[in-house]
């Protein structure tokens, strides 16, 4: 046995790079599958990114690639098993290259990861990230990275198939926006019957989870103690009674980098609760709680409108406007106390539109047309490529007899 001063200097000396067999062994894997990647039946050519690096915000599948903001990325597609029969989805799998960076510098294209997720929600991997793959069909669908697999050889990330638009109002306290967002739907598992009676009440208890990224804009979704002051949501086919839920639960620390919601089966409520439509009668947006309102203090000194019933709403075909794009159409539609259609009766008013960004008038900004209706307008934005990921917030003022009637604010996120 070495004395004490000799097992200290053999501790201390110098390896000069010595490897051991194991790492020998691993390297010499990594080499063999970088060799052997484009030959292996589940090799692909990916696109991963954040919610802002989506161009194609709208779609699940069939996306493009010609001019993308996307990163490309080289992945292994892994299916651990093809059915499952105790939990609502099968997992899947998704496998880099060993030289695969997962750590990145300014230059590179996922730069922005470093500093808008690792350092702000100290999230260490991609979790949370979008990634295109293609089937095997060759057409793209829109994937989240959930979970990381860690091994000593070929670390994993577990994914699951987007498969739910979720729609939502944000309330910032000044102006209502219009949030959608691709997520993964998930079923709670539950074995009651759907409803919970006590000694007076029934109520539904059907239960139902939406897993989103964890970013700036879903980080404003929230729930209280106080159930009737939670956030609502529609999560349903696309029909005119959709089914409305209450946020119950909000859980985004297992794993960092989701958003995951509990969601408690509320009542769809027609007073509430809006059905978007297009000029065809589709369905194109689902908003929970969309007439809700709060009444802010108001100025005596300053004019008020005249108590109304009236609502006027803009609508338009996506919830986004390109820089430097072609015109986008608007309208805006009235409405009474019983949600009616009236805006016929308002073809002789004064429709007057605007714009801001930051509380900023932009109305002299941008470029208007004439729509072909009365009550509808067309607009165009510059090539003002600094205000990209901003809110173009749209309204319009009509005006009969003297009495005006202000829409509520269309918010319209400004891309590339």
């Amino acid at each position: 046995m070495p004395s004490l001063q000799t097992a200290r200097r053999i501790a201390n000396a110098k390896t000069n790079n010595a490897k051991t067999l194991g790492q020998i062994y691993k390297e010499q894997s990594d080499w063999a599958m970088e060799q052997t990647w484009d030959n292996d039946i589940q090799s692909k050519i990916c696109y991963i990114y954040d919610f802002y690096h989506d161009d194609q915000p709208r779609l699940a599948e069939g996306m493009t690639y010609e001019n993308t903001t996307k990163t490309r990325i080289d992945a292994k597609f892994i299916v651990k098993s093809y059915q499952s029969m105790d939990k609502d989805q099968v997992e899947y799998y998704i496998q880099f290259k060993p030289t695969q960076k997962t750590h990145f510098s300014e230059g590179d294209e996922l730069y922005y990861f470093e500093t808008d997720y690792r350092k702000k929600y100290h999230n260490d991997n991609f979790i949370g990230l979008f990634i295109d793959i293609p089937n095997d069909e060759n057409i793209y669908e829109k994937w989240m990275i959930l979970r990381t697999e860690p091994a000593n050889q070929f670390p994993k990330y577990l994914i699951l198939k987007c498969n739910y638009e979720l729609m939502w109002i944000e309330n910032n306290g000044t102006e209502k926006i219009k949030r959608r967002m691709w997520s993964v739907l998930k079923i709670q598992s539950s074995y009651n019957s759907g409803l919970w009676t006590d000694l007076r009440f029934t109520s539904q208890e059907n239960q139902d989870k939406v897993w989103l990224p964890l970013n700036p804009i879903t980080e404003k979704i929230w729930y209280t103690n106080e159930s009737s002051k939670n956030m609502r949501v529609l999560v349903s086919s696309f029909t005119d009674n959709a089914i409305a839920w209450q946020i119950s639960k909000v859980e985004n620390a297992q794993p960092l980098g989701v958003q995951k919601l509990t969601l408690y089966q509320d009542f769809f409520d027609q007073h509430r609760d809006y059905i978007e439509k297009d000029s065809d009668g589709n369905i194109i947006g689902m908003w929970a709680s969309y007439f809700d309102s709060e009444i802010a203090p108001t100025n005596p000194s300053t004019p008020t409108t005249p108590p109304s019933s009236i609502t006027a709403r803009i609508s338009a075909s996506t919830s986004t406007i390109k820089v430097g794009g072609s015109y986008k159409n608007l309208m805006v539609n009235l409405f009474n106390d019983s949600n009616e259609d009236i805006t016929t009766e308002y073809a002789d008013a004064t429709f007057t539109w605007a714009c801001s960004i930051d509380n900023e008038d932009w109305t002299d900004k941008v470029t208007w047309r004439v729509g072909t209706e009365y009550n509808q307008k067309k607009v165009k934005f510059s090539n003002d490529t600094s205000v990209i990921g901003k809110i173009l917030s749209v309204k319009c003022e009509i005006v009969k007899d003297n009495l005006p009637i202000e829409s509520e604010i269309l918010p319209l996120e400004l891309t590339e």
